[in-house]
This record gives C-alpha cells, structure tokens and sequence, in this order.
C-alpha cells in the first residue's frame, strides 16, 4: 500500500494547487488550506467503509450550502489524481468522480495521498 500512495504523492500536491471549482480551490494564497478539509479527508475513508464507495462518494459532490469550504473538491482532487489528466479540468462535471469507480483500493490511496499531501500545508 505505501508504495501505490507513494506514486499518488505528486499527483496529490498537484491536485491541490491546480483543482478548481466554481472559483473555489483549496489554497485562495497557495499556502493557506481552510481547516474543513482536513476533516472532509480525514473522514472520506471510514465513509467509504462504512457506508460503501457510492454513497460516501455521493455524499460528497453534494454541493454544500452555508459553509466556506467546498467538499467537491475532495472527489475532485482524488479524481485528478487518479485520471492523471495534466490538461486543467474546467467544468465539475469533468470532476464527477461516480463515472470513475472502479477500484475500491485506488480510490482509498488516493485519498490517503490527498491527506498526506494536505498535511504539509498550513489550515487555518
């Protein structure tokens, strides 16, 4: 497993400077990551294991109402990471993770790049 989320890394830290969303990214400065999404991936994994990788997956592109921080991004970036598309995604329904499930272990890897990655930053 450390070696396929080692190979995810790049991907992750690429993800997070270049995924977008209706304006929304991870880092507004590039340096900067509101704290929200430390606990939207923290907690995507026990979601895919406990409710399964459709409905956690599902819950996710769920656009949120009332909150700074847009969770879309999460399946966003893991879906940047898995498609290994270098061109700049610009509408979210390119992001729309659902049509990739294929593969529960890649999708947990890439989530647990996403969070390692995320980790190097500073949330406020």
């Amino acid at each position: 497993m450390e070696y396929r989320v080692d190979n995810y890394l790049p991907k992750a830290f690429e993800a997070i400077k270049k995924v977008e969303i209706e304006g929304k990214r991870f880092c507004s400065d590039g340096s900067i990551i509101p704290k929200e999404y430390k606990g939207y991936v923290s907690s995507l994994g026990a979601n895919i294991i406990q409710a399964g990788v459709k409905a956690a997956i599902t819950f996710y592109e769920a656009k949120e109402t009332g909150s700074k921080s847009d969770r879309r991004l999460v399946n966003a970036a893991i879906k940047y990471i898995l498609t290994n598309n270098n061109s700049a995604l610009t509408t979210y329904s390119e992001y729309n993770l659902t049509q990739l499930l294929s593969n529960l272990t890649d999708e947990l890897d890439a989530a647990t790049a996403l969070k390692l990655a995320l980790r190097t930053y500073i949330m406020k």
